[in-house]
């Protein structure tokens, strides 16, 4: 059986390089080409469709979601993954919605990054699972998003943010919890989202304004 030809699209140098030096030092996959935004990806594809491309999410010429569908259309035999560095719930959601078959957080090790390509190229759908079950998560209401009250989160979210106030990192929140770090930055990305603040320390300062949690508890 021939072996698996795989396409990377990533403008971050080190990272793109690693990638591309784990596909070429694995004999069942073929690298096509490494390259550092959707245009000249596009262009590779044109000249030699390949099996599996790995798109980076943020990379130039990547405007928003719907450049995949299109790309879809246009490669129907070429399987679409993203990559990223963030944890974006939604935009596994959008991805799925136009055409990708995985999403790889660039945080994964070599191994499981290999398994999750060898899956994608089986014919399955590749989600880490913390993400698909925060991508099917419903979303609140707008009015509910925008409201002050702590009912606008989860008892999970609660719990989290609380730990958060006393000053507990995500790696010590998932031990506490036992759960995976990468669950707790996925929490506190829709904690951030739902409070309608900028990041996390902005969080915790509008839970204690707020007096949304308890940190004594």
């Amino acid at each position: 059986m021939p072996p698996a030809t795989v396409l990377i699209a990533d403008d971050h140098p080190l990272f793109r390089a690693a990638l591309a030096d784990l596909i070429r030092r694995t004999p069942e996959f073929e690298l096509v080409g490494a390259v550092e935004a959707l245009d000249p990806a596009l262009s590779l594809l044109a000249e030699r469709p390949c099996d599996l491309a790995l798109l980076d999410l943020r990379m130039p010429g990547m405007t928003d979601l719907s450049v995949l569908s299109a790309l879809r259309a246009k490669h129907p035999d070429t399987k679409l993954a993203l990559i990223s560095g963030n944890l974006d719930s939604e935009a596994v959601s959008g991805g799925l919605k136009n055409g990708i078959v995985g999403f790889l957080p660039k945080s994964f090790d070599p191994p499981v990054i290999l398994a999750a390509i060898r899956l994608i190229l089986s014919g399955a759908i590749y989600v880490p699972h913390e993400l698909a079950a925060l991508a099917s998560e419903p979303e609140s209401s707008p009015s509910a998003a925008s409201s002050d009250e702590p009912s606008t989160l989860t008892e999970r979210e609660r719990e989290i943010l609380t730990m958060m106030v006393a000053g507990a990192s995500h790696k010590e929140i998932a031990r506490s919890l036992g759960l995976a770090e990468i669950t707790i930055k996925l929490h506190a990305q829709r904690i951030v989202k739902k409070l309608g603040v900028r990041n996390r320390a902005a969080a915790i300062a509008k839970a204690v304004r707020d007096q949304l949690v308890d940190p004594t508890i």
